[in-house]
């Protein structure tokens, strides 16, 4: 039982964090500009977990390991969240979600240079996966917008980087804690490049709905069932469960926003999904070392 709630709440978090394409969507028709869209998503989605922080009465990361963290946040998250959200403005929400699964393959190769850990077939062949996938998302035409499409793959570069800056540092603090402290950071980001061009706030009822949506449901949501339902099923089967993420926002873009992948697009979507299956399966069998020895993982 303990199992099942574990894989329900990682389908929920899944699903939060594929809503967030599509209530951006409707979020950029006020005219709203993506800094100010981040700052009101970080500073929402930071009230409502204090409280629930504070509640847990959790250590706080300190010295160094806090600074990483406030660093992650600062750059690394709030740098993927504009690069993402920008390519929302530029490509059709569905593709924007499918490029950023690029990720976890390249999380899987930086951390052959980065981690000391093995390069095995499974991870070159989810290697060779991913990017037949992205040329097919891009398509043989081309038609998408190229700057668009550079967005978006570069949203899935820096969250790479990120989960490798941040790999050891969240072994080491409590997780909901260290992830308020880069959310916090995040939002001071925002909050300082908003001072400089000057705020845009919405008028409309309905979009500030959908801002809440996003702080609440897309980023607090998310990130909590996420570390609820790990703890009860494991990380290797909640990072294979969160490739329901962009198979939520593809559905919905068809259903909402009238958004329709051609076939070229969706074969290549599924291949950037098997590829990300591949690596959350395991590494396999290791084919080349770095210079200390490598063992091999399950």
């Amino acid at each position: 039982m303990n199992h099942l709630i574990g894989i329900g709440l990682i389908i929920i978090s899944a699903a939060s964090f594929g809503t967030m394409a599509i209530f951006a969507d409707f979020v950029y028709g006020s005219g709203i500009t993506v800094p100010s869209l981040l700052f009101f998503r970080f500073a929402i989605a930071a009230l409502i977990m204090i409280p629930v922080v504070l509640w847990r009465r959790q250590p706080f990361p300190k010295g160094r390991d806090l600074g990483v963290l406030i660093a992650m946040g600062a750059v690394g998250y709030a740098g993927q969240s504009y690069t993402f959200f920008t390519s929302l403005t530029l490509i059709p929400a569905s593709l924007t979600a499918i490029l950023l699964y690029i990720y976890p393959v390249l999380v899987a190769m930086l951390s052959v240079y980065f981690l000391d850990e093995a390069l095995t077939r499974k991870k070159l062949t989810a290697l060779a996966l991913a990017l037949a996938g992205v040329v097919l998302v891009i398509g043989p035409e081309r038609s998408g917008n190229p700057v668009g499409i550079l967005y978006g793959v570069g949203a899935a570069v820096i969250y790479s980087v990120y989960n490798i800056a941040g790999a050891q540092v969240m072994k080491r603090n409590d997780t909901l804690n260290s992830s308020l402290v880069i959310i916090l950071s995040a939002a001071g980001t925002y909050l300082a490049m908003n001072l400089k061009s000057g705020f845009f706030i919405p008028e409309g009822g309905a979009t500030w709905v959908c801002i809440a949506a996003i702080g609440l449901i897309c980023t607090f949501v998310a990130i909590y069932t996420y570390f609820l339902g790990m703890n009860r099923i494991g990380a290797v089967s909640a990072s294979m469960l969160s490739t329901f993420e962009p198979v939520t926002t593809v559905i919905l873009a068809a259903l909402l926003l009238d958004q329709q992948l051609g076939w070229i697009q969706a074969g290549g979507g599924a291949l950037i999904l098997l590829s990300a299956l591949i690596v959350a399966s395991g590494s396999g069998r290791p084919i080349a070392s770095s210079a200390s020895a490598i063992e091999e993982s399950g």
